[in-house]
């Protein structure tokens, strides 16, 4: 499989190839033609093109309007993207990819997971701006829980459960306003995390015991 992947790759043009490098970058199962132009900054109309040229060499599998890398082809274009892709070209397309997730919210990932993307490469520093800036743009309150979540997980990547704890807190009070059970449950095992990093036994378990009760409530409806 690697050896088809080299070939197709060797017969792409530079614009497509690059796609491919920077599709391997954040998570999420598939993405879409707008998502794919914010994170290689190109117009959508050129994504797209570039997308079914990569899906015509069997690169990307093609979904109706969404496309995604196999594991094989993810796995070389990881690799290629370390190789070729600079450390800033590599954190400029997923901070450009953030902020479209955040603005229009049409990418499989959450905005937080973006975050913890950029995390992954130790730029914990930057998340955290980079999140805090949008938090003053978010204009309702479940976007505004999405930014509060990744402010939270990058202050607990960078071993500060205590802030983590307070913004995962402001992120549970927005779930609880709009009824949302479940999310809440998720949010209150962000909290047993942070309370595990700092070392506290008790709150962990209440939190998780909390999100325990959620979650089955939230089944149950």
């Amino acid at each position: 499989m690697r050896a088809n992947c080299e070939d197709a790759y060797r017969e792409l043009a530079p614009a497509a190839a690059r796609l491919l490098r920077l599709l391997s970058l954040p998570p999420g199962d598939d993405i879409g033609p707008a998502a794919a132009a914010a994170l290689a900054g190109i117009p959508e109309s050129q994504a797209r093109g570039l997308l079914e040229t990569l899906a015509a060499h069997g690169l990307v599998v093609a979904s109706g309007d969404r496309f995604r890398l196999p594991g094989p082809v993810l796995g070389f274009a990881r690799e290629r993207a370390e190789h070729e892709e600079t450390e800033d070209s590599r954190n400029a397309a997923l901070r450009r990819l953030l902020d479209h997730c955040l603005a229009h919210g049409d990418l499989g990932a959450e905005p937080g997971d973006l975050g913890a993307a950029l995390l992954d490469r130790e730029r914990w520093s930057e998340v955290a701006e980079v999140l805090g800036e949008r938090l003053t743009e978010a204009e309702d309150e479940e976007a505004r829980a999405r930014v509060l979540t990744g402010l939270g997980d990058a202050y607990l990547r960078a071993h500060r459960p205590v802030a983590a704890i307070n913004f995962y807190g402001q992120a549970l009070d927005i779930l609880r306003r709009r009824g949302e059970v479940g999310d809440q449950a998720y949010m209150y095992v962000h909290i047993a995390d942070a309370a595990r990093e700092r070392g506290d036994q008790a709150a962990e378990g209440a939190a998780l015991g909390r999100a325990a009760a959620l979650a089955l409530e939230d089944g149950g409806s």
